[in-house]
């Protein structure tokens, strides 16, 4: 089976679209090609619906996407394509594995936009992630490593288990030997914020950082910032509420598009912005209201997926 022009074309906007640098002129190129023709506006939304369904189900459970990476190839391909349907029959040069691991779908925890998830490692020691999360587990049972590449986490581990936990993200390592702590990935840095207990940070360049009971780090690229955000306050995903205090709008609409099925994007100045406040998840409709009242941002919708503020 071979995709018609306007399913490649879709699947090729929906790569594009995910990335970090969707500009206006990039922007207007998808709604000019999404409206030029009926049969590009219901490959697109045919192709939401798949990924859609394929997003609301848990790694840990029985799939056939997962169970298809870990079956010999014959097999594998055919759970794919009973997983995948038209998306993974016509992706062309595009890996089946490279598109599983892209959407996240053989991590070992994730969750669908909107719902948070709950995860126990192997020596019961708990953890809690924020909606639309993708965590992997490495390591060994006694010092496991959470690779954390998109959403958040809040870990529980305490001295008596006996061994390190470690914490990953692209921008840096959270170690503890026995602390309650929350770490956040977001495009451009991470936070860590520790409640109980302490944990060393290793950011991506600079020196690490002893985290103590209370206290609240951003790093990344530039190492590490102390923040005045509480744990209470970096934590307040488990409740259902965001606080940005002086956050970038591009990182706010990340945290919004967890909770909101489509794409979000700040555009140009927009994405620069700081903004502060406090923002509930359930209703992110009333919350990009809030930012627009807040903010000098005019919302634009293109279609009834994607939403981008830009700069008035």
């Amino acid at each position: 089976m071979k995709l018609a022009p306007a399913e490649q074309q879709a699947v090729m906007w929906e790569v594009r679209l995910r990335e970090g640098d969707v500009g206006a002129k990039v922007l207007n190129e998808f709604d000019h090609w999404r409206t030029a023709e009926a049969a590009n506006e219901q490959a697109w939304n045919a192709l939401q619906q798949r990924l859609s369904r394929i997003g609301g189900a848990r790694a840990r459970d029985a799939s056939a996407v997962v169970h298809a990476l870990r079956v010999p190839a014959t097999e594998r391909r055919r759970a794919l394509r009973a997983a995948f349907g038209m998306l993974a029959l016509g992706c062309g040069g595009w890996s089946l594995r490279q598109g599983v691991h892209g959407l996240g779908l053989d991590a070992d925890w994730r969750s669908a936009v909107g719902q948070r998830g709950e995860g126990v490692l192997a020596d019961g020691t708990p953890l809690v992630y924020d909606a639309n999360t993708r965590i992997y587990l490495a390591g060994s049972a006694a010092t496991p490593v959470l690779d954390l590449q998109q959403g958040q986490l809040l870990v529980k581990s305490w001295p008596e288990r006996g061994g390190v936990l470690s914490v990953a993200t692209a921008h840096g390592t959270v170690v503890t030997g026995g602390a309650e702590f929350s770490v956040g990935r977001l495009a451009e840095r991470s936070v860590v914020a520790v409640s109980a207990g302490s944990a060393l940070l290793r950011p991506q360049s600079g020196p690490a950082v002893l985290v103590p009971a209370g206290g609240t780090f951003y790093f990344g690229h530039h190492g590490a910032q102390a923040s005045e955000l509480s744990f209470n306050a970096i934590s307040a995903w488990t409740r259902g509420v965001c606080v940005a205090d002086r956050m970038p709008l591009a990182e706010l609409m990340e945290i919004f598009g967890r909770y909101r099925k489509g794409m979000l994007r700040a555009s140009g100045r927009a994405a620069a912005m700081e903004i502060s406040g406090v923002f509930r998840l359930e209703d992110i409709e009333r919350a990009l209201l809030q930012v627009a009242d807040i903010l000098p941002v005019r919302l634009r919708r293109y279609g009834g997926y994607l939403t981008v503020l830009s700069a008035i």
